[in-house]
């Protein structure tokens, strides 16, 4: 078979030597959507990442396409009906909950814009470097005693309380799964909302999730809490957000994620964006909570290891 890694820029070297002792690898980096149809029609295998959306109109220009490699366990990048109603199928990390246990980083991640978020460090660099030296202007909170609410307590929602601990912060949650431990559990995820100062979103997207954080349930945020996101844009309602934002019914936001992130010409639309813009209390990274070395070249050695279980 033959196999196109689509952004192989900082692909692990030992993934991509596994895949060259069984099959024909071709290694680019498109920078472009034309450049990636262009290439795709004469691959039985993608490895991808993030940078493109597979819909059915790029799928469509890959009628020799078996399989879609990703090393991630979110797949609305790809158009996975449509890709699995001609025969295709998608290999991820979606239901590996065993190894995912052992990916640090979007948890790390969590956590770092938390931190920023409430120590006011990225609004207090930037007037540094505009030489001045505003200590009182950018007074920040502690977050020992703090109360924390994680929407979604599955692999990252875990690691996320585990910090929590110890920060000295108190840790609820609200999960459709019963589990068994020692932080403060909610029937539902209004009550969650209502206790919370700090909310951390970790809910899987799928059609059952989009906005799932919406009016009836920020509502019962308090003014001074805070929303961190590092799930995916479109579990929740990032306009209804943005005006409690403005109307100080919230006190701040930190997001990984957008709706249109594959979409760059709308990013500077964005209603966050344009909050940030106007100096509203919001932090926004480009989808970068999974991207670190160490953690990327784990998932994609295992995502190499699984495929070739099932093909070779």
């Amino acid at each position: 078979m033959k196999i196109l890694l689509t952004e192989s820029e900082d692909f692990s070297p030992k993934a991509i030597a596994q895949l060259q002792h069984h099959f024909e690898v071709t290694c680019c980096t498109f920078k472009s959507k034309d450049e990636l149809l262009d290439k795709i029609g004469d691959y039985d295998v993608l490895f991808v990442r993030l940078r493109f959306k597979l819909t059915q109109e790029v799928l469509e220009k890959a009628p020799k396409l078996k399989y879609i490699l990703t090393a991630t366990t979110g797949l609305d990048h790809i158009d996975v009906a449509y890709f699995e109603s001609r025969g295709g199928k998608v290999i991820s990390l979606q239901g590996e909950t065993d190894f995912l246990g052992s990916i640090p980083s979007t948890a790390e991640h969590t956590w770092a814009l938390l931190l920023a978020l409430l120590k006011k460090i990225p609004t207090s660099f930037e007037d540094v470097r505009d030489g001045n030296w505003n200590r009182d202007a950018f007074k920040g909170h502690n977050l020992s005693g703090k109360k924390i609410g994680i929407l979604g307590l599955g692999r990252v929602g875990k690691q996320v309380a585990h910090f929590a601990r110890a920060f000295g912060l108190e840790v609820g949650y609200f999960d459709l799964v019963s589990q068994t431990n020692t932080y403060k559990s909610f029937s539902n995820p209004k009550e969650l909302f209502g206790w919370a100062d700090i909310i951390s979103i970790h809910i899987p997207l799928h059609d059952g999730t989009v906005n799932f954080v919406n009016e009836s349930l920020l509502q019962h945020c308090p003014a001074h809490a805070v929303l961190i996101n590092t799930s995916r844009g479109a579990v929740w309602d990032e306009n209804y957000i943005a005006e409690m934002l403005k109307q100080n019914k919230i006190s701040g936001i930190a997001t990984d994620v957008l709706p249109d992130e594959y979409r760059k010409e709308k990013i500077k639309y964005n209603p966050l964006v344009q909050l940030a813009n106007e100096e509203y209390n919001v932090i926004i990274t480009p989808h970068i909570a999974g991207a670190t070395y160490e953690s990327m070249a784990m998932t994609e050695e295992f995502i190499v290891s699984k495929f070739i279980k099932m093909t070779v």
